[in-house]
């Protein structure tokens, strides 16, 4: 009778120790899902970031390539009137 109690107990504690491990890698599969997520939303931040300034750097090219253009017209009209 004392022999089955125990195997009941040990039974009993290794359940609770397995419950116990299940749930605890559970929660750090949770904490691990987490932080990818976090790291995703950085780096899509920044990959945003980066567009938009790569976008601000093609507008100032933009800007300055049509003044060069304009100059350039102007020098080229001088020169006829020149000839």
């Amino acid at each position: 009778m004392e022999t089955s109690i125990l195997a009941l107990i040990i039974v009993a504690v290794t359940v609770i120790v397995v419950v116990i491990l299940w749930q605890g890698m559970s929660v750090a599969k949770t904490q691990i899902h987490g932080d990818k997520i976090d790291q995703y939303q950085k780096l899509a931040e920044q990959s945003v970031e980066s567009g938009q300034k790569s976008a601000d750097a093609q507008q100032k090219t933009a800007e300055a390539l049509e003044d060069i253009r304009t100059r350039l017209t102007a020098i080229e009209k001088v020169l006829r009137e020149v000839q």
